[in-house]
């Protein structure tokens, strides 16, 4: 997504300063070849797997008030793939990336995460 990836770098440089952006990928050195633009950008390689990307994320949030562990993580999928089941099933749809599908898994994700991770519960 090289565009999308424009776009975070340009925001950053034009708009916002404190805007943070990753990069992260599933094989190494592809970067590389495809955008030698971002030689000395670290890249997030997670090698295609939904644990490799959680143990990248946990990289990437070290310094957030919110660090999840990659066993917390693995939990808010599980029950999130539940959900989108449920969620395609009464859209009668089989993608998540239509808007109306996508907003309610963002919205389920969100009612998920807290159940999971302490951090993310509101206090008492």
């Amino acid at each position: 997504m090289p565009f999308e990836l424009g776009l975070a770098v340009a925001w950053q440089r034009i708009a916002d300063a404190s805007h943070t952006w990753y990069v992260f990928e599933a094989k190494v050195r592809r970067v590389q070849k495809s955008l030698s633009d971002l030689n000395g950008t670290e890249i997030y390689i997670h090698r295609g797997k939904p644990r490799g990307v959680f143990q990248q994320l946990t990289n990437v949030l070290i310094r957030r008030r919110h660090r999840p562990t990659v066993i917390e993580l693995e939990a808010i999928l599980g029950e999130l793939e539940e959900g989108a089941v449920k969620i395609k099933r009464a859209l009668r749809t089989k993608s998540l990336f239509g808007a109306r599908a996508f907003e309610d898994l963002v919205f389920a994700a969100g009612k998920i995460a807290p159940s999971h991770v302490a951090s993310l519960r509101e206090p008492a």
